[in-house]
């Protein structure tokens, strides 16, 4: 009984992390923009991203805001309150800039969007082969933190079309990415908007702000937020405006598979390659120091993200505490219907149930 409760309790956990990854937040196919106001009508931001009432976005000056309401293109906020991000201490900071250490830690890269390119550089916003512009954003993101003594796992898996089904398909290239052990897992992408959301300068040089995206339908929410809030603060510290924001959004984006699992937006369509591969590049020097791949980061980014990933741990309890229930009330015939169906996900059969009888 107790092998048999396992097997179902695992099914149950396996099929709702099915059903939240369908769940994503849908992305506007017709090239237009939801433009973000608070109160006042200020503009806060744009986004091709569909927003949900009690959606967050924390914005580039750290002013938190919540979603009311979507009428039309326009998504009406809320200001909350300005957070305080975690503290960067210099040593922090130092630390990912330096030559080659030993230990430096695994990245996993992946791209569910994979057609996505930049109209500018490519004359399209997305190529039907699949082999879009993201992939050498990508690219350039891993071969800069190889540069650094990083190991980096990329991949250009194709998991095309762009449709509500992609993440179910890049699923099981962010599994076999976690083969690897990553200390972080990153899924990037581009947005939609015009280019002034997007377009900056770091040092210089023409490049792309980047958005951090953070699922709030999975366990690992809060530590993926809490790591999200970490990044942000390394870049805001190293290189100013990089971060155009974080959005704490309906979906799951496949982080339930991880506490430093995130998704990062390098401009949009309107923005162009190049500018998004000098984002990149500066943004290959920021991940270290925020997910502690060093042996100076380590600890502290694991103290500061712990706070996240003991909420989730209470949450996956929680998750793990319902499917007992569900399975209990299921074996006692309370759910009769759904009991059945469960049973042969399982593997169960009636051999079995009269074994237990005897």
């Amino acid at each position: 009984m107790r092998v048999r409760l396992v097997r179902m309790a695992l099914v149950l956990i396996t099929l709702c992390a099915w059903a939240t990854s369908l769940a994503q937040a849908d992305e506007r196919t017709d090239l237009g923009y939801f433009i973000l106001r608070d109160d006042t009508g200020t503009v806060i931001t744009m986004t091709g991203r569909e927003l949900d009432p009690g959606d967050h976005y924390i914005a580039s000056d750290n002013r938190l805001f919540e979603v009311v309401e979507t009428e039309g293109d326009t998504v009406r906020v809320r200001y909350l309150e300005t957070i305080e991000l975690p503290q960067v201490t210099a040593e922090l900071l130092g630390a990912e800039v330096g030559k080659s250490e030993e230990n430096q830690g695994v990245v996993g890269i992946y791209h569910t969007h994979n057609a996505e390119s930049y109209v500018p550089s490519s004359g399209t916003e997305s190529k039907d082969d699949g082999r879009g512009d993201i992939l050498q954003v990508g690219k350039a993101l891993a071969s800069a933190m190889e540069e650094m003594g990083i190991t980096v796992y990329w991949t250009d898996n194709s998991h095309i079309p762009h449709d509500g089904q992609a993440y179910v398909r890049s699923r099981r290239t962010a599994a076999e990415l976690l083969q690897k052990n990553p200390d972080t897992l990153i899924d990037v992408h581009r947005d939609a908007t015009p280019p002034e959301v997007y377009e900056t300068e770091v040092e210089g040089r023409p490049a792309t702000k980047v958005r951090l995206v953070v699922g709030r339908q999975n366990q690992n929410r809060w530590a993926n937020l809490e790591y999200a809030k970490r990044i942000k603060a390394v870049a805001d510290e190293m290189y100013p405006d990089l971060v155009e924001g974080i959005f704490d959004a309906r979906g799951n984006y496949n982080q339930d598979l991880g506490p430093k699992t995130i998704l990062l937006e390098f401009g949009a369509h309107t923005t162009s390659l190049e500018q998004a591969q000098t984002a990149a590049e500066y943004f290959a020097k920021v991940i270290p120091a925020a997910a502690g791949l060093t042996a100076a980061t380590k600890g502290a980014a694991d103290q500061q993200i712990g706070g996240g990933a003991a909420r989730a741990l209470l949450w996956m309890l929680v998750a793990v505490a319902v499917v007992v229930v569900a399975f209990l009330l299921i074996s006692r015939g309370k759910i009769g219907s759904l009991g059945g169906f469960f049973r042969r996900e399982a593997g169960l059969g009636g051999r079995d149930d009269e074994d237990d009888q005897r």
